[in-house]
């Protein structure tokens, strides 16, 4: 899906599975749920609520795009519904997060 949009050339080594994305993606919310609070400092920042509201978007819009991919090919795929049920939730989370705390440097 990288090379897709032109973020980097097709066959580049950062033009990787949208399985890797995912992992990733999945990965980091993981380890954002069982991060303790703490000082702002080092990688600590990549788990502020404003980071994680742009990761989340980013997710949500790569879902909304092969969701669409998905309805225009008349397929129904129950492992993406599901991913994209999952997408949705942790936007959703990431949303309330930030606009509960007022704030967007508070960790979880």
């Amino acid at each position: 899906m990288v090379s897709y949009f032109g973020i980097v050339p097709e066959g580049h080594s950062l033009d990787v599975p949208n399985g890797v994305l995912g992992m990733l993606f999945y990965t980091y919310s993981f380890i954002r749920h069982f991060k303790k609070k703490g000082p702002l400092t080092g990688l600590a920042v990549l788990f502020t609520s404003s980071i994680n509201t742009i990761i989340c978007t980013l997710a949500i819009a790569s879902s909304i795009f092969l969701a669409r991919k998905l309805f225009i090919l008349r397929e129904l795929c129950v492992v993406c519904v599901s991913t994209h049920i999952i997408n949705t939730t942790l936007m959703i989370r990431a949303i309330l997060e930030v606009s509960s705390t007022g704030k967007t440097t508070k960790t979880q």
